[in-house]
C-alpha cells in the first residue's frame, strides 16, 4: 500500500496510523521465531532481533526530540515544506538501500523476544505522548536535519521516520519468511 505523502495528510493521527501499522507488522513477525532465529546475525547483517532495537531505538530518539524541537531547545525554524520530492522520498524509503545509519541509533544488544516486545511498545506510547493533542500546523514550525533528506520540518521527519518503519518491517519480514521457508 502506498502510504500518503505529507501534502495528502489532515492529521498527525495519521502519521501515527501509519507507524502503528508498520509495527503491529514487524511484532507480528518477530513473534514468529524462537530467540536464536531472532538472535542469528547473517554474515555481514545485523540480526532480527537488532533490526527490531534500531526500530525501538529510533522511534525512542524521535519521541524524546519532539518537545525538545518545539520548545526551541534544539532544531531550527523551518515552516511548512511543500516542494520537497515527497514521492521520491517514498520511493527511497520502500526498500533497503544499503544507507549507513548514525552511530547513535546503530543496535547495541541482541535482545530476546521477551526484551525487545517491551522496548518497542514504551518507544511507540512515547511518540503518542509526546504527539497527543499536537497539530500539523505545529509540527511544521520548526524541525531537525535528517542524515539522508537534510533540514525537514518536524511534521516531515515524522512522516518519513514512520515510513523509517516500513523500511525495516519488510526487512524484518523477508527474514522471517527465509528462515520458515516461504
Amino acid at each position: 500500500m502506498k502510504e500518503k505523502l505529507p501534502t495528502e495528510l489532515t492529521s498527525v493521527e495519521e502519521i501515527l496510523q501509519i507507524w502503528r501499522t508498520n509495527r503491529k507488522e514487524a511484532t507480528d513477525h518477530l513473534t514468529l521465531l524462537n530467540d536464536d532465529q531472532l538472535k542469528t546475525r547473517p554474515e555481514g547483517k545485523w540480526s532480527i532481533s537488532e533490526v527490531g532495537e534500531h526500530l525501538y531505538i529510533s522511534q525512542w530518539n524521535v519521541a524524546r526530540m519532539i518537545p525538545a524541537v518545539l520548545s526551541a531547545k534544539i532544531g531550527f525554524d523551518v515552516g511548512e515544506q511543500k516542494d520537497l520530492d515527497f514521492r521520491k522520498m517514498r520511493i527511497g524509503l520502500a526498500r533497503p538501500t544499503g544507507f549507513k545509519n548514525p552511530e547513535n541509533i546503530s543496535p547495541l544488544n541482541n535482545y530476546s523476544l521477551n526484551e525487545l516486545l517491551p522496548l518497542l511498545e514504551k518507544s511507540m506510547k512515547k511518540l503518542e505522548e509526546n504527539l497527543t493533542g499536537k497539530t500539523i500546523s505545529e509540527l511544521e514550525v520548526r524541525g531537525v536535519e535528517h542524515p539522508a533528506f537534510g533540514l525537514l520540518n518536524l511534521f516531515n521527519f515524522l512522516w518519513v521516520m514512520s515510513l523509517h518503519e516500513g523500511l525495516h518491517t519488510y526487512a524484518i519480514k523477508d527474514r522471517v519468511n527465509k528462515i520458515k521457508g516461504k
